[in-house]
């Protein structure tokens, strides 16, 4: 467990760095946000208090697919597209 720990952290590093070094405007949003998915879908699908358990299955799944879309529409509008306006200078998107 421990090698696979030393072995990530170089890994992550290089996935941090390019996240806000790479040349494409859309390519720094998707590498910010995507690291968002699996907590969002942990929390909605996984956790022991899930957002609409007492519903109808229907009605259960639709409402995770909205609240995950809802979560990750945030994610870019923060992490992605409001970093990109901070940090690049050319302010491109």
């Amino acid at each position: 467990m421990g090698a696979l720990l030393i072995a990530a952290i170089p890994v992550a590093t290089i996935y941090v760095i390019e996240a806000f070094t790479a040349p494409s405007p859309i390519l720094r949003i998707v590498l910010r946000t995507t690291p968002v998915l699996p907590v969002a879908v942990w929390t909605l699908w996984f956790d022991r208090s899930r957002p609409f358990e007492e519903r109808q299955p229907t009605i259960r799944l639709g409402g995770r697919l909205v609240l995950l879309v809802l979560i990750l529409a945030f994610a870019v509008a923060v992490l992605g597209i409001g970093l990109n306006w901070l940090y690049d200078p050319n302010r491109v998107i």
